[in-house]
């Protein structure tokens, strides 16, 4: 898995620390399947992307946990009758805004018409 947090979010944390006092919260995970090249090789996202590649669904996350003191995990699990016959490649955590603030992708993963959860870690 090839994982960055966004220019955007650096942008958001640094005017947080100076001047708003506050950063949107993670809001939302979106899934995709945009996320490997021609070979089935991982892309490495870059800190400038403000989207997916090709992105398939976008939901609030269904269950977060704390990793470490710079790290929260966030998880989204996809029902029965979601995304079936999709491979899902790409995965990015949204705020509250509607910006991508961390990437995540990986080797593509089928979904078939079992529940099935992806996570993704927030990490500093």
């Amino acid at each position: 898995m090839k994982q960055i947090i966004t220019d955007i979010k650096r942008k958001k944390l640094a005017e947080a620390t100076h001047t708003t006092g506050t950063i949107p919260i993670v809001k939302y995970i979106a899934v995709g399947d945009g996320g490997v090249d021609q070979d089935g090789e991982p892309i490495a996202p870059d800190g400038s992307d403000t989207q997916l590649h090709n992105e398939l669904l976008r939901k609030e996350y269904t269950s977060s946990k704390k990793i470490s003191d710079s790290c929260y995990e966030y998880t989204l699990l996809l029902g029965t009758d979601e995304l079936v016959g999709k491979y899902i490649s790409e995965i990015a955590l949204v705020d509250a805004e509607d910006d991508i603030v961390a990437i995540a992708t990986f080797y593509a993963k089928g979904k078939d018409a079992m529940e099935d959860t992806f996570a993704i870690q927030d990490l500093y």
